[in-house]
């Protein structure tokens, strides 16, 4: 397994999971979302589109595959599945480290 190729992988995984936060926090920083009053249906919305759209990149864009090109035999399917699941959770720690900075200023 070539180590080097999925380290560059991930790095590119993480950029683009910058870009996916700082778009759906451009989309939910809207002022008629900070009025409502119920959190929780609005972090499953976020957390949904969020999901879906790793899912749909993952799967167009044959660059984010973790495993692309480490030499593992994955089904194609599988590979996408695993890259849209890193790639969300990567968004979601982009997000809470974000919300982090937020608050300290």
């Amino acid at each position: 397994m070539n180590i080097e190729v999925l380290v560059q992988n991930i790095i590119n995984l993480f950029v683009v999971s910058i870009i996916i936060e700082a778009a759906v926090m451009a989309l939910f920083s809207m002022s008629s979302l900070r009025d409502v009053g119920s959190r929780r249906p609005v972090v499953a919305t976020r957390d949904g589109i969020i999901i879906i759209v790793s899912f749909l990149l993952c799967y167009k864009v044959e660059v984010l595959s973790v495993f692309r090109k480490t030499g593992m035999a994955l089904p194609v399917l599988i590979d996408v599945i695993i890259s849209a699941l890193v790639l969300a959770r990567m968004t979601n720690f982009v997000n809470s480290f974000m919300s982090r900075m937020r608050r300290e200023d």
